[in-house]
């Protein structure tokens, strides 16, 4: 007797003893000279379960081999293990140790069921797979049913040559045989088996898919059923839906919000209205479709509670809503495509044109001392010859400048000359002095930065200029050829009577020099109440100009009530530009407001007397509401004491 050696480990509960003798059928033998068996540890999945015993019967598993293990998905998740045996001989041993393979398995963590069946042939096709299901042991056929199917196919074949041999022009004098081929043909159809229907493989395996994609519930299949057979409807007297096979009964209710995720996936429709007030909740094609694959295939339904069956549904796999889905999302998918191709050619223009600017002010910059990165390029600005040859500028940077300034130059003169064309009113003594007028602000050619016209000189077509910055203000000459406008000129001038945008503001200044300090900005200078006046600096941009009618005509209403002292003013600009606020000593000078912390605005002078008739009585209840009646709006007299001043 073999003695086992010590580097075999023992055995232990739940391995198994494998023989790997030749015959395995038979015990393993203890003699002396027997074959030594191999301790195997218990197999982890059913697939190494059941390979290890298909190998036991001498097949080889992997393409090409004998047998394949696979796993059947449903829903993403592993159903069931089957195997896949991939030639005759291997079916031929499966069917007939077929018990043995289910003993075998049977004793192992993960038992299988072996089925065999016969298709109308001696061949076996048998089956293994694991789980729930049917087990299928046909009877093989019989050496008698063999030979009957032999002798009807010999009959066939004698049958056509006797139907040749009576058309033959030897047997036309011969007597009629006592058994006609009329007769015997219609035995040999009868005897013959039906044509069998072309399965469509690609057809199956499409209906396969879509039955599994569908995740219905039984309760939705059931009411798809329904829609096919036209046994839904929408009652909209009572405004519900309704489940009857009869139409004059009125039928079980059903809930819209159930039938809504299969109306949205494309499975139900709902129809025009018909002469009884109901309209028919119809199956779609996609919906037609679907059912079919669920009857034909028959798939698990999906467990849903009463929440879950209220969730959208995805739409049946090929059908024609998945198609209208997929084509909205990829004409949406060009549409941000080109968007975004579109935003990326924009945003390397943009950023072309800032490197292009950033280059352009380096070199203004460069030449004009400027230090404050913050500071604005002016625009139109070209440097000398002697200046480009002192500070060793790029060529290019200067050829785009002068590019630029010509460009600009060009635009100003077409817009004067169609200003000019399409004006009714004749322009004034433009002669030698052209369009310019006097404190309009321009570039000199052959001087560097901005020049204000100061006045015209006795000679025709030569005006006194001023360098437009805060100190050094050297006057010189210029004439008329030499000058050009600026594209970004400011919109206030010397002398001009300009407010802050600012609706409280109700003094005038007088504008000054205006000059670019990275932004252009002018020096104001209002009238103080002592009658002196102190400069001040502002960005053109907060200031508009106003005229001393407007300022003269603008209403200074005092108001007195009890201990409070106000007044009723007019806005003169800003967007609340014609209204009336409301001001009161109590706050401090500030404004009554009517709805919380809003400022109070009102349209006429008597909404602004009725909100400040509410405030001096304590703000009781609501505060009055804006209105344009002005029927008892009477003249209000001017305060001299807060006249306008400029």
């Amino acid at each position: 007797m073999a003695r086992r050696s010590r580097f075999v480990p023992k055995p232990r509960e739940g391995d198994r003893w494998i023989q790997t003798a030749l015959d395995l059928d038979t015990p393993a033998d203890t003699t002396e000279g027997a074959t030594t068996m191999a301790i195997v540890p218990a197999p982890k999945t059913p697939a190494t379960a059941i390979a290890r015993d298909l190998r036991r019967l001498g097949l080889k598993q992997g393409p090409g081999k004998d047998f394949r293990v696979l796993g059947h998905m449903v829903n993403g998740e592993r159903d069931h293990t089957y195997v896949e045996l991939l030639n005759a001989d291997a079916r031929q041993i499966v069917a007939d140790r077929a018990d043995d393979l289910e003993a075998w398995s049977a004793a192992s963590p993960f038992p299988f069921t072996v089925s065999v069946r016969y298709y109308e042939t001696a061949r076996p096709w048998p089956s293994i797979r694991n789980g729930a299901h049917e087990r299928i042991r046909d009877e093989q056929p019989t050496e008698e049913t063999v030979t009957e199917e032999a002798a009807t196919e010999e009959l066939v074949e004698d049958v056509a040559p006797a139907a040749v041999e009576e058309t033959t022009p030897a047997a036309v004098d011969a007597p009629a045989p006592a058994a006609p081929v009329e007769d015997a043909a219609p035995a040999v159809e009868d005897e013959q088996e039906p044509a069998q229907p072309v399965v469509d493989h690609n057809e199956q395996y499409k209906q396969q898919c879509q039955a599994n994609a569908l995740v219905w519930s039984t309760k939705q299949a059931a009411h798809v059923r329904a829609a096919a057979a036209g046994h839904l409807f929408r009652d909209d007297f009572s405004d519900s839906f309704r489940w009857s096979s009869d139409r004059a009964k009125t039928g079980r209710r059903v809930s819209g919000s159930f039938l809504a995720p299969l109306q949205n996936a494309g499975f139900l429709l709902l129809g025009d209205t018909g002469a009884d007030g109901r309209r028919v909740v119809e199956a779609t094609p996609d919906g037609r479709r679907a059912i079919f694959v669920w009857d034909a295939h028959q798939p698990e339904p999906t467990e849903r509670n009463h929440k879950q069956e209220r969730m959208p549904l995805n739409p049946l796999m090929w059908g024609e809503e998945a198609g209208r889905r997929t084509a909205t999302f990829q004409a949406d998918e060009d549409r941000r495509r080109a968007e975004r191709d579109a935003w990326w050619t924009g945003h390397q223009e943009h950023r072309a044109a800032e490197d292009r600017e950033d280059k352009l002010r380096a070199a203004w910059a460069k030449v004009e001392g400027i230090r404050n990165p913050c500071s604005k390029r002016p625009a139109g600005w070209t440097p000398t010859n002697d200046q480009v040859a002192e500070h060793s500028l790029d060529p290019a940077v200067v050829a785009a400048l002068r590019l630029e300034a010509a460009e600009l130059i060009t635009a100003a003169t077409e817009a004067a000359a169609a200003a000019a064309a399409g004006s009714e009113q004749p322009t004034e003594d433009t002669g030698p002095w052209g369009d310019f007028r006097e404190n309009d602000i321009v570039t000199v050619e052959g001087r560097p930065g901005e020049w204000e016209l100061m006045a015209r000189t006795d000679r025709p077509g030569v005006w006194d200029i001023e360098p437009a910055r805060a100190d050094n203000r050297e006057r010189a000459t210029a004439e008329t050829p030499a000058l050009s406008p600026l594209a970004d000129a400011p919109h206030v001038r010397r002398g001009d009577l300009v407010l802050q945008h600012y609706p409280e503001q109700t003094r005038a200044a007088t504008v000054g020099d205006v000059y670019r300090c990275g932004r252009w900005v002018a020096v104001k200078h209002p009238l103080a109440t002592d009658g002196h006046t102190r400069a001040t600096v502002d960005d053109v941009d907060t200031l508009t100009v106003v005229t001393r009618e407007h300022l003269d005509s603008a209403v200074r209403l005092p108001v007195e009530a009890g201990e409070h002292r106000g007044r009723i003013m007019e806005v003169l600009v800003s967007r609340h530009a014609g209204t009336f606020r409301v001001t009161c000593d109590c706050l401090d000078g500030m404004e009554v407001c009517r709805n919380g912390r809003q400022i109070g605005y009102s349209r006429t002078v008597a909404a602004a007397s009725a909100l400040w008739e509410w405030h001096a009585a304590g703000q009781q209840g609501p505060a009055p509401e804006d209105s344009d009646d002005t029927a008892d709006a009477e003249a209000p007299a001017q305060d001299p004491a807060y006249a306008v001043a400029a």
